[in-house]
């Protein structure tokens, strides 16, 4: 089973790597895929990552999910992207094919004529712009079960994003492996005390 996370210029880079990281401690293997023509990409906030494969290497691969990181700048340059666009209306369609986008990058499944057609969430304030059928307001993360695409609305949010991706690829006891492992429970449990 393989994923992969686009990485553009100007992406929000605790989006890409929380998810990046969470996949593969849950032994899923993910390829990060730039969009630019280069492997060297620069996120949001100047952080360098060197990505597994340029968006031109992955023609004839088969994904089992795909995933948008957002920050703004990434999102409008994966949204001008017509190969990105034409990978995500594929994926759409495919019977076991997932999309997860997070953040602003919901922006991108408008553009490409999916948004109108699911229940999501995004960054707050995108949502008109974005168009789901069904916008959650305060959801940490959405899974449309009956189209397989997952949203979450931004940075904080992108470990219980990352494990919703786990919890579908590999099944619950994986995702708590890895949140027990991150001591996810120790934190939710002082949070409830608070």
């Amino acid at each position: 089973m393989k994923t992969l996370i686009f990485l553009s210029k100007a992406y929000e880079e605790v989006e890409a790597l929380t998810v990046v990281d969470y996949l593969r401690r849950a032994g899923i293997h993910i390829d990060m895929v730039a969009t630019e023509g280069s492997l060297d990409t620069v996120g949001a906030h100047g952080i360098q990552i060197k990505a597994d494969k340029l968006l031109e290497d992955i023609a004839g691969e088969d994904y089992a999910m795909m995933i948008l990181p957002g920050g703004m700048g990434g999102t409008e340059a994966l949204a001008a992207n017509p190969r990105v666009l034409a990978l995500l209306r594929d994926q759409f369609v495919r019977p076991k094919g997932y999309i997860a986008s997070i953040c602003a990058s919901p922006l991108v499944l408008n553009r490409a004529g999916i948004a109108q057609q699911i229940h999501g969430t995004c960054y707050p304030g995108l949502e008109g712009e974005v168009g789901f059928l069904a916008y959650e307001k305060e959801a940490l993360v959405v899974h449309d079960k009956d189209h397989r695409v997952i949203t979450s609305p931004g940075p904080a949010t992108a470990l219980y994003f990352a494990l919703e991706i786990i919890e579908v690829l590999k099944g619950r006891q994986t995702r708590d492996q890895v949140a027990a492992g991150l001591l996810l429970p120790r934190l939710e449990g002082n949070l409830a005390k608070a």
